[in-house]
Parts: C-alpha cells; sequence; structure tokens
C-alpha cells in the first residue's frame, strides 16, 4: 500500500466514525422517550443516590409471568433482568448526569464513550500491542471495531467504557505505569465485576508491581459507599445487588430472551439446558484453563506486549462467552482482539484455517449487529450468533497459545513482537 493509499484510508477512517458519531449523537436526541437506552439506567442510579432512594429493585418486584404456575420458584426471577445492577459505588460516578437535562445527558455519554474507548486502542496502537503498528496503519484497525463500538454507542451501554479500562490497562502495564494500570483495571472491575478475570491475571504474572497496587485501590471501592453512606441504607442496597449477582445465572423465557452466552448456544445446538451449577462449573473450568496458558506463556519467555494480547483476549472471551449477564452489546469487549487477529493473519503468509475462522467470526459479529436494525433482530439474534462467533476467536487463540507453548519457542522477536523498554532499560519482572 502507498502512501497516497494509505492516507486516503486515514481519511475515510476519520469521516466514517465522525459520521457514524454524529448520527448516534442525532438520533439519541430526537429519539423518542420509549425508545431503549442504557443512559437512563445510570441517570437514574445517579439521582437515586443524591436523593437517598432504593438504587436496585427489590426481588418481590419480578413477576413470574413467563414460567407456568407450576414451574415458578418463590423469590427467583424468572423474567427479564431490568434496571441498575451494578455496585453502589458505580451509582457516585453517575451522579454529574444526574444534573443534565436527558437530552443533553444522552450526548454527553456517548461522546465520553467513543473517547474512552477509542482512545485506549490509540493507546495500545502507538505503544505496540500486540506488535509494532505504524501510524498510518492505524486506520485498519479502527475501521474493523467500528461496527461494534458503533452499536454499543447506539444502546449506551457502558462496555465501551470497560473495553476502554482493560486496553489502557494493558497498555499501562506494558509501559511499566502500574499504579495507571491498577486503576484503570480496578475501575472496570468495580464497574462490571467480570474483569476480575484479566485482573487476577495480571496479578498472578506480576503480583508485587500490580497486584498490590490493584487489591487495595478493590477494597477502597467496596468501602467507600459505606464511608458517604454509614447506616441501614447502604446495607440494604449492597444486599440487594448482592441478590441480583447470585441470580443473574437464571435465564428467563423464552429462550430468544436469553443471555447471549455458550448456554444459549448449547441450547440452540444441541438443546441441552445448563444448570446454574454446571454452568459455573464450567466458567471456573475455562477460567482456570486460560489462567495456566498465560502463566505458561509468561515462563515460557513470550514477549510481553504478546502476552498481555493474549491475556486480554483470553480473558474478554471468558467475560462474553462463559460470562454473566451477557447482553449484544457486551461483545464489544472482543472487538480489539478480533480486529489484532484479523491485522496479524493479513500480514502472515499461509494459515488458511485460521483466517477462514477468524473472517467467520467478524461476519457473525456483524450479522449479529446488522439484525438489530430490524423489528425480527432479537429472536434471529437469539439463534447464538454472538456466542458463536466468540467461541471461534477462542478456539483461534486457544490453537495459537498451545501452538507456540507445544514448539517451546520463547523467540523474543515472535509475530514481531519484542520486550518493552523501561526508562531503566531493564525487562519488567515480577
Amino acid at each position: 500500500m502507498t502512501s497516497e493509499q494509505r492516507g486516503f484510508l486515514r481519511n475515510v477512517a476519520l469521516i466514517v466514525w465522525a459520521i457514524a458519531l454524529c448520527a448516534v449523537c442525532v438520533r439519541v436526541t430526537v429519539q423518542t422517550r420509549h425508545k431503549q437506552s442504557g443512559y437512563e439506567v445510570y441517570y437514574k442510579a445517579g439521582m437515586h443516590w443524591r436523593l437517598g432512594e432504593h438504587l436496585y429493585r427489590h426481588p418481590d418486584d419480578y413477576a413470574h409471568v413467563n414460567v407456568p404456575p407450576d414451574q415458578r420458584q418463590p423469590g427467583r426471577p424468572n423474567v427479564a433482568w431490568g434496571g441498575f445492577r451494578y455496585l453502589p459505588i458505580t451509582a457516585i460516578a453517575f451522579v454529574p448526569l444526574s444534573y443534565m437535562p436527558m437530552a443533553v445527558g444522552e450526548v454527553v455519554w456517548r461522546i465520553l464513550l467513543a473517547a474512552v474507548g477509542l482512545g485506549a486502542l490509540a493507546w495500545c496502537c502507538r505503544v505496540g500491542i500486540p506488535r509494532p503498528l505504524a501510524r498510518r496503519d492505524w486506520p485498519v484497525l479502527f475501521l474493523l471495531v467500528l461496527p461494534a463500538i458503533t452499536g454499543c454507542l447506539n444502546n449506551g451501554q457502558s462496555s465501551c467504557i470497560v473495553i476502554g479500562c482493560l486496553l489502557a490497562a494493558v497498555a499501562a502495564v506494558y509501559g511499566e505505569m502500574w499504579t495507571v494500570a491498577a486503576i484503570c483495571m480496578a475501575a472496570a472491575t468495580l464497574l462490571k465485576i467480570y474483569p476480575l478475570s484479566l485482573g487476577l491475571l495480571l496479578t498472578a504474572v506480576w503480583p508485587r508491581r500490580f497486584g498490590l497496587r490493584y487489591m487495595p485501590l478493590l477494597v477502597l471501592g467496596l468501602v467507600l459507599p459505606f464511608m458517604l453512606r454509614p447506616g441501614p441504607w447502604i446495607m440494604e442496597e449492597h444486599r440487594r445487588w448482592l441478590w441480583h449477582l447470585l441470580n443473574d445465572a437464571i435465564q428467563p423465557e423464552p429462550v430468544h430472551q436469553w443471555d447471549h452466552d455458550v448456554r444459549l448456544l448449547l441450547m440452540r445446538a444441541a438443546h441441552v439446558r445448563l444448570s446454574a451449577h454446571a454452568f459455573a462449573a464450567l466458567e471456573l473450568f475455562a477460567g482456570a484453563a486460560i489462567g495456566m496458558l498465560c502463566i505458561a506463556g509468561r515462563r515460557a519467555g513470550w514477549p510481553t506486549r504478546l502476552l498481555l494480547a493474549r491475556m486480554l483476549g483470553l480473558s474478554v472471551c471468558w467475560m462474553t462467552v462463559f460470562g454473566q449477564a451477557t447482553e449484544p452489546s457486551t461483545y464489544v469487549l472482543v472487538a480489539p482482539t478480533l480486529a489484532w487477529a484479523l491485522w496479524e493473519t493479513s500480514l502472515r503468509p499461509g494459515k488458511p484455517t485460521a483466517r477462514a475462522v477468524l473472517i467467520s467470526s467478524y461476519a457473525l459479529f456483524i450479522a449479529a449487529y446488522v439484525v438489530l436494525w430490524f423489528p425480527w433482530g432479537k429472536r434471529v439474534n437469539g439463534i447464538g450468533l454472538e456466542p458463536l462467533a466468540g467461541l471461534l476467536l477462542f478456539g483461534h487463540l486457544l490453537v495459537e497459545c498451545v501452538r507456540d507453548l507445544a514448539s517451546g519457542a520463547t523467540r523474543a522477536g515472535l509475530h514481531g513482537a519484542s520486550a518493552p523498554r523501561a526508562a531503566s532499560g531493564h525487562r519488567m519482572t515480577a
């Protein structure tokens, strides 16, 4: 590709992203109030915290309208979830939104989501994760992630902030900015809980430099609401939050309203309905396998930037395919990893199978986003397009990891990666 072609591609990326962001902002400004938007949940959470009102629905508020009478379970939600489900501390962060008019806040929120997600991706590109990348090649990655991030911006979900924090955390770890990395990782964890998987991986590899900063920040985040609002009210809010967390694994009826994880895929493909305990066991097994692979890669001498990219990729696949409360917008978490993998296969000759798997994964994600434009889209998407796409990406990453471990290669130049250079010029150690 010539310099003129690269310059043209950069301009195309800028124009397309500007159009997409403007279109989303215009839509949320003129939309009717009954349109679904994640922003309203955050707006109300900030307002409820400010006014001292309940953040969460009471368990008794969930009716059993979708379950036959003889199958109803007292105290168990049998309808699709709704309302605020994040930790109480996150409601504090949403207080500024509660002072804005809804129309203004909707736009400000979308701009914030885009800034965090794209800014963190640019940081990873600049430091060279998963491999050094010339600035003129960045537009390719930004165009590849556009459908996923635009979909997340459209419904206003906070997943763009989560993936932004995760990307920023791995970029900061590579640059040995340990406090920044711990803050970003703690913010993602306190917002959605399941990013704890990546936080634990980073702690296992760098326990002193990262873990001793990350864990105290988590404790501070859990304790802070009790310091700001002492008394029975905050205890009740945490009790309700814990109830929601423990009941997240219960799937509503009908099947197309299920969370978009591996359970939906098994139900659609093999009519296998996993119990909550079986699903928890599967989650633990997949998480343990990911942990062992990453630790083995560290011991095998994988370049740090490649190790970080694979830790991120495997963990976001776990958060979505094997995670709790996975919605279509949650799959924005895998968008950077899939874009990196597609870019890698385009630069390396051979491996037609890997290229076909990744292209199929990307095509399934695109199809899942497109069908949601139509009234019948949720039912079509409910057949399991996104978990299948995520599982294909997860399988590709597992094969790559196992292949490199089996070859016994330490290869400092693996896939063009090199060791990080700190200010003192030494390699990172635990």
